[in-house]
């Protein structure tokens, strides 16, 4: 008995590890799929140099990103607040994985990522476009992606 509530209890805390959360770290925001996450940056010289979150979300549906786009509804709100939506979803019917982001800073911001994909242990380095003030950006992958880090954020 002692022996299976051992196994018990060491299947659990594997269980806890294996899920993965957000972390932000001196400016460095890892995402596994599948959240959605609202945050204020800290600004210095046009750089964002760390970050508060304000609101998190897990997304357990796949997101049809045609009809996000669709409905999205542009203002000139600059409340310096950026939305990171890192999901599974389609687009118009394809399969795809899709960082979307959402940031009203007044400025254009540039920033770097990697990628890992599922199932694999290091992450590679990925292209992104710089992300227009109050619009919606997307960048999209058809690899099978569990997790993304985005780091050195500009503001330009």
């Amino acid at each position: 008995m002692k022996r299976l509530l051992s196994i018990v209890s060491l299947f659990v805390m594997l269980i806890i590890q294996a899920q993965e959360k957000i972390s932000i770290h001196k400016g460095e925001i890892t995402i596994p799929i599948g959240k959605k996450i609202m945050l204020k940056p800290e600004i210095k010289s046009n750089k964002i140099i760390n970050f508060e979150t304000v609101k998190e979300e897990n997304i357990t549906e796949k997101i049809d990103f045609f009809d996000m786009l669709h409905n999205y509804k542009k203002d000139d709100v600059k409340d310096n607040s950026i939305e990171l939506l890192f999901s599974e979803g389609q687009l118009m019917g394809s399969p795809i994985f899709v960082l979307n982001v959402i940031q009203k800073t007044g400025n254009k911001m540039a920033f770097k990522a990697k990628i890992r994909l599922k199932g694999g242990s290091s992450y590679q380095s990925t292209s992104i476009i710089p992300a227009a003030s109050n619009s919606a950006h997307m960048e999209q992958w058809k690899d099978n992606i569990d997790s993304i880090i985005l780091y050195d954020f500009e503001l330009n």
